[in-house]
């Protein structure tokens, strides 16, 4: 198994997994230049050839870095070189039986995730975020610690939820949005832009992606 990344959210990641599940565990950074040869004693994989030898032996990897883009780029990268992308669902986590959930996610701890939900491929739900009945996430959002997705809500591709935002029930969000920490979304928001505040406002037009 590697972990990609080897700062802090991948820190957060390992104190997840259950280590006695795994027979060999590695660490992958290729840009900190501020960091050593390993992670809580386990290598750190510094270049792809070395992830790709061990990718032979065990396809499975785990994205350990927050960044919507990031989190693509890497696992588009890691499943180029037949990597098999795993998802990290914390056991202090609350995952109802009656939702739907893509691969290659990171559930941190203490999220609650209700009956009807689904939440697609790359997305990382960070601790204490709740995502209520029937909301459905896109491919590789970020929802920030302590965000809460109300019920019947909708959120698009590539999006980031800040810390302790709420996104009001039925609210549809688009694409590649930023919403600030501690924003509530109370109308549906469009594609590609900032919004702050409370209530939120569109506070500036991104740039679509191009992926």
């Amino acid at each position: 198994m590697i972990i990609i990344g080897a700062k802090g959210h991948a820190k957060e990641i390992f104190d997840c997994i259950d280590i006695v599940n795994y027979n060999s565990l590695y660490f992958f950074d290729n840009v900190n230049i501020d960091i050593g040869e390993s992670l809580f004693d386990y290598e750190i994989l510094k270049n792809f050839e070395s992830v790709k030898k061990v990718l032979e032996n065990d396809p499975n990897f785990i994205i350990g870095i927050g960044g919507v883009i990031h989190r693509f780029n890497l696992n588009n990268i890691f499943t180029a070189l037949n990597g098999c992308p795993s998802s990290l669902i914390s056991k202090n986590s609350q995952i109802s039986n009656n939702c739907s959930l893509g691969t290659g996610l990171n559930i941190m701890p203490f999220v609650s995730v209700f009956a009807g939900v689904s939440i697609e491929d790359g997305s990382l739900i960070n601790s204490q975020a709740s995502i209520h009945h029937d909301s459905k996430i896109g491919k590789f959002v970020e929802i920030s610690p302590g965000a809460r997705i109300l019920g019947n809500c909708i959120i698009g591709d590539f999006t980031t939820i800040g810390t302790n935002a709420v996104i009001l029930p039925k609210v549809k969000v688009g694409k590649n949005v930023i919403i600030g920490a501690g924003s509530v979304v109370t109308k549906d928001i469009p594609d590609n832009c900032l919004v702050v505040g409370v209530p939120a406002v569109i506070k500036k037009k991104l740039e679509p992606l191009n992926l």
